[in-house]
């Protein structure tokens, strides 16, 4: 039986930092990972580059961070803030640059960096990991924490939920703590993927599959406008994705999809949709001679005309642009600026890079501390609060470690 004075479960990003500034306050702290490594999903993240943080993390917190608690003010993004995550970076050696959006990176632009300098830093404070730890059981009696795999109990005085949520399972945070902590008397949020692909209901997404373009997407539920994003748009044989689709996902939790759920796309958002209206006509009345789907090449994509001409009503690409129905090209027009899809859905957990929903912050202090068990911390994507693609998740594991770092140690001097 093993005794700490902080055990961590889990070994992603905000455990594994949690434990180095836990062990710089003369504590001594252990991980338990149930994977066969630690820092699987840090691996992966910002394509293999570690996009770290986000330069704007502190001017735009209520913009980029949602949760299902509305009221809730994400305190610990202002306790343990951007420059102090920056500047324990750099006491372990981690330098940093911004790039596009300001999207923080560590100066090689390799994931693998990032992860190297935190398990060394490990080694170096002599900070154990126990891995391939499936934790099993947690009791808490006598002040004490009791936690068991299938072959030890551990014991401590404080412990620490850091087991993410879950998105990319193969990484290990598949979801399935959560039934220990119901167990324990905690709410949970249904988990929903997020920072994923969209699926839609149509016809021709056979056919526009692979077609990327740079638009805008507008999340609409019940034909009200939620949230706008830019940028490139691909189109898949199940839906969409892309940036502004990730970013959109952010919005959509259980409960909204259950409502009508459309996707409006914008083929030309720098231009008004007067200014699309009378380009396009005064180019087809130009060149009205030709088929119709000679006229718009040089205008779109043409893997997108033959798909937007037939649900503009012109079924026949072929057909002299002279000889279609004004009403069919003025319907055309419209598709250029508001070519609406249903949302039937979004892809899985593992295709997803976050997970909206977790914990109820309502059982948590502003500390990230259990108001029920004393001592019981939790941080990272375990709860519920999930940031925008850029740099902002990874910001919350930092912040959400150390404010629970401050907390103990206040509570331990």
């Amino acid at each position: 039986m093993k005794k700490f004075d902080v055990l961590i479960i889990g070994g992603g990003a905000s455990g594994v930092f949690l434990s180095l500034l836990l062990k710089d306050h003369g504590l001594n702290v252990a991980i338990l990972e149930r994977k066969d490594r630690i820092l699987k999903k840090l691996l992966a993240t910002g394509n293999g580059r570690c996009n770290i943080s986000n330069i704007n993390v502190m001017d735009e917190i209520k913009e980029k961070y949602t949760s299902h608690n509305k009221d809730y003010d994400f305190a610990p993004l202002y306790n343990y803030n951007l420059k102090e995550t920056l500047d324990y970076f750099k006491s372990l050696g981690l330098h940093t640059t911004v790039l596009e959006d300001g999207k923080m990176y560590p100066l090689s632009l390799q994931a693998s960096s990032v992860v190297d300098l935190l398990r060394m830093s490990m080694e170096e404070k002599d900070i154990p990991v126990f891995l391939n730890s499936k934790v099993i059981d947690i009791k808490n009696k006598d002040n004490m924490f009791y936690v068991s795999n299938n072959e030890e109990e551990f014991i401590s005085d404080k412990l620490v939920i850091s087991t993410g949520g879950s998105a990319m399972p193969s990484s290990g945070s598949d979801g399935s703590f959560y039934t220990i902590l119901k167990s324990l008397g905690f709410d949970v949020i249904n988990p929903s993927p997020s920072l994923v692909q969209l699926k839609l209901e149509s016809t021709n997404l056979r056919a526009l599959s692979g077609v990327k373009f740079e638009g805008e997407a507008t999340l609409k539920s019940n034909g009200k406008e939620i949230k706008r994003h830019r940028g490139e748009i691909l189109f898949t044989n199940y839906g969409v994705s892309g940036p502004p689709i990730l970013q959109l996902s952010r919005f959509i939790n259980n409960d909204l999809l259950s409502t009508n759920l459309e996707l409006e796309l914008d083929l030309f958002p720098e231009n008004s949709d007067s200014e699309i209206k009378d380009f396009l006509l005064n180019h087809i009345g130009v060149f009205n001679y030709r088929e119709s789907q000679d006229v718009l090449k040089g205008i779109l994509n043409s893997r997108l005309i033959p798909v937007l001409l037939k649900e503009s009503g012109i079924y026949k690409a072929s057909t002299i642009a002279y000889d279609v129905p004004f009403e069919n090209f003025n319907t055309l027009t419209e598709k250029l600026k508001h070519w609406n899809f249903k949302i039937t859905g979004t892809q899985n957990f593992s295709m997803a890079q976050g997970t909206l929903g977790g914990i109820d912050l309502n059982n948590l202090t502003k500390n990230l501390e259990s108001k029920s068990i004393s001592n019981l911390y939790f941080t990272g994507e375990v709860v519920d609060v999930l940031g925008a693609s850029g740099g902002y998740n990874l910001q919350w594991a930092w912040s959400s470690a150390g404010t629970v770092m401050k907390d103990i140690i206040n509570k331990t001097t």
